[in-house]
């Protein structure tokens, strides 16, 4: 059986021993102009799995550059498109998206149209990259992926991983002349 398409993220869903991460959203009381959290969207993240083991959970998104935040409109935005519509922004988009990857688990060597700022939160991750290059990503640190193509393997047989990654759409990035578009492996183009 192939594995389930991340563009549609129409996968079953499993659940992280992690659990699902919170959001809590910012906005502006409209007859007092004071500071409120805003009740527009759940604060519990819409949550996609690929299999048992590799979970996603979209935090937020924008759809422009610049942000619109006058009387919510990037709000009403985000409402009317959820951030599960989208595996990748593209370039003028942003995404949150928590990622957590089970014992073991693996995502085989993709590209996207993206700088994606990352952060480990707990475990490791170790981190390949084309040119046959691996590290082993620590709780704490930082990765700035910059339209690579490249791997994530939970090298763990016990622990799980949690990721935070804030994506931002960019354009295809050319090296040597050659314009290194998208790959993913699950849309059959890779």
């Amino acid at each position: 059986m192939p594995p389930p398409n991340p563009t549609t993220k129409e996968a079953p869903q499993h659940t992280s021993p992690l659990g699902t991460p919170i959001r809590h959203i910012t906005t502006h009381d409209p007859s007092t102009g004071l500071g409120t959290f805003s009740t527009v969207l759940p604060p519990q993240l819409p949550t996609f799995s690929l299999s048992p083991t590799l979970l996603g959970f979209d935090g937020y998104r924008t759809l422009s550059q610049p942000i619109t935040m006058t009387d919510d409109e990037d709000l009403a935005a985000v409402g009317a498109a959820p951030p599960a519509d989208i595996w990748f922004p593209t370039a003028g988009e942003s995404l949150v998206r928590y990622c957590d990857w089970g014992p073991g688990a693996e995502v085989p060597m993709h590209r996207s149209e993206t700088v994606d700022f990352g952060v480990l939160l707990c475990g490791e991750m170790e981190l390949t990259l084309d040119g046959g290059e691996a590290r082993v990503i620590r709780a704490g640190e930082l990765i700035v992926q910059r339209g690579t193509l490249h791997a994530w393997r939970n090298p763990s047989e016990t622990v799980w991983a949690r990721g935070l990654f804030f994506l931002l759409g960019a354009n295809p990035v050319r090296v040597r002349g050659v314009l290194k578009g998208s790959e993913m492996p699950w849309e059959g183009n890779a």
